[in-house]
């Protein structure tokens, strides 16, 4: 069977991966590079390892990446033990407690020197509301249980550094469904927490990591994946942007490029509204659903910094929209990752910023030459670190539409989207828009695309309705109640 993959992100190179043994596979990505989300760069020349500019650590406590890692031959680095995370809220620096789901604490008590004594009052007197019966903002519910001051200081915080987000407008079922359970149930969300962290902290003596990347960054699985690929038989090709796809009785065309490809299946693994505008014609009724999903546009400043007998402290903090600030984050990348600590001169750090959330007003970063993006976060960083470091080199990397956001209803929406897919034969949808934003989420994704595409072993059963529409024939019956 030939197999179209579109898009040469994480999501279409482990889809074309997995179906590169067994079918003829060809993967078009329209920009000159693969990797989507995952970029490296060499800041200037100053790194030449090469560091992540984009996505820079993967969910070391799900399997999927670290088994795809091993998978490639490659070894897995951890952050270091050495160095914890902190937020600023109130003018200050503060330690991010350990002891949470996504912010909501086992212990009230821990969030009393971050939160202050009232707002940590209210939250250990929480206020349970009815059972929710479908699905709400995470921010809402929370703030409704256990005070506004949680929320927006500590929960959209660390919410937004996965979504750059705000957590008022996400959906508790897409983002943390580990407390769905008392919004289900209207019990206590605090007794909850208190569960969950005790099976946590009882599964094993030593804890496993819960982040990890790779030397020379997570965006090495983006050649590893390429090599493997190629070297299966199949076909990349950059600069291929898709422009429209049509189905027939014999198949898929796919129009890239000035040139037609026919094909058996197509894979799309492209953003939502890149996916839309393909299935506009072929699948509307996906396409529909698809527009409902927006994004968020951000930036990254990557900068090397000479600090000279002066280490930096701690891996790096987060920023509540509550605070006026110009970054929302900052990773001190040398103090996380050893690897990079290693292959730095004596005296410099590199330290890694994050500017933009989804909803905010347009030009107010988006617009701003780079090496202004670059001076004004560095300057916030200063002065939230109080540091008179010097800037030795920086590189700026925009993000445009780049995550995308779980509004309440986002889960029933997926599911309606692969309800009518699973009447167009030799079609499937993978990335981050679905299942996850997260690069295990989007490997797992792009496994069940793959393996739905195999169960049809190599067959593609195709009848077209009298408006042109592809349907599934009943030969396939299996296939779709994997849809379904």
């Amino acid at each position: 069977m030939r197999v179209t993959v579109i898009g040469g992100g994480i999501s279409g190179l482990v889809t074309a991966h997995r179906l590169a043994p067994y079918h003829e596979v060809t993967v078009l990505e329209a920009a000159d590079r693969l990797g989507g989300c995952l970029r490296a760069t060499t800041v200037d020349g100053a790194f030449p390892e090469g560091l992540d500019i984009g996505a820079e650590a993967s969910l070391h406590r799900r399997s999927e990446t670290r088994e795809l890692a091993a998978e490639l031959g490659l070894d897995a680095v951890f952050p270091s033990p050495a160095h914890s995370s902190q937020v600023f809220a109130r003018g200050r620096l503060h330690p991010i407690p350990k002891r949470t789901v996504m912010g909501v604490p086992a212990d009230p008590a821990d969030v009393a020197e971050l939160l202050g004594a009232e707002a940590a009052e209210r939250v250990a007197a929480e206020v349970l509301s009815p059972p929710v019966t479908g699905d709400v903002s995470l921010g809402d519910f929370l703030s409704e249980r256990l005070g506004a001051e949680l929320v927006d200081t500590l929960v959209d915080p660390l919410l937004g550094g996965v979504y750059a987000g705000r957590c008022r407008n996400l959906s508790l079922a897409a983002t943390v469904p580990a407390l769905l359970p008392a919004a289900r149930s209207g019990t206590s969300v605090l007794e909850l927490v208190r569960e969950l962290i005790a099976a946590r902290e009882s599964a094993a003596a030593t804890p496993a990591p819960v982040f990890m990347s790779l030397v020379g960054g997570i965006n090495r699985l983006v050649p590893a994946l390429a090599e493997r690929i190629r070297a299966r038989g199949a076909t990349l090709r950059l600069g291929t942007a898709v422009d429209a796809l049509a189905a027939s009785a014999d198949g898929w065309t796919v129009s890239a490029a000035g040139a037609e490809i026919a094909t058996d299946a197509v894979v799309v693994a492209t953003p939502a509204d890149v996916a839309r505008q393909l299935l506009a014609e072929a699948a509307p009724a996906a396409a529909s659903l698809l527009s409902g999903i927006p994004y968020a546009s951000t930036a990254l400043v990557l900068a090397l910094v000479e600090v000279g007998e002066s280490p930096l402290a701690g891996s790096g903090f987060l920023v509540p929209p509550t605070e006026d600030t110009f970054i929302k984050a900052a990773t001190h990348v040398s103090n996380k990752w050893p690897w990079v600590r290693e292959r730095l001169p004596a005296g410099t750090a590199v330290v890694r910023m994050s500017i933009g959330r989804f909803g905010d007003e347009p030009r107010t970063w988006q617009d701003l030459p780079e090496t202004e993006l670059a001076r004004r976060a560095f300057a916030d960083w200063q002065r939230i670190t109080g540091r008179s470091d010097r800037l030795v080199a920086a590189e700026v990397r925009h993000w445009d539409e780049a995550l995308p956001q779980y509004l309440p209803g986002h889960a029933k929406t997926v599911t309606a989207i692969d309800a009518a897919l699973a009447r167009v034969p030799g079609l499937e949808l993978a990335g981050s828009a679905y299942h996850g934003v997260g690069i295990p989420a989007c490997i797992e994704r792009a496994d069940v695309v793959a393996t739905r595409l195999l169960t049809e072993n190599g067959q593609n059963h195709v009848s077209v309705d009298t408006d042109g529409t592809p349907l599934r024939t009943d030969t396939d019956e299996n296939t779709k109640k994997e849809h379904e």
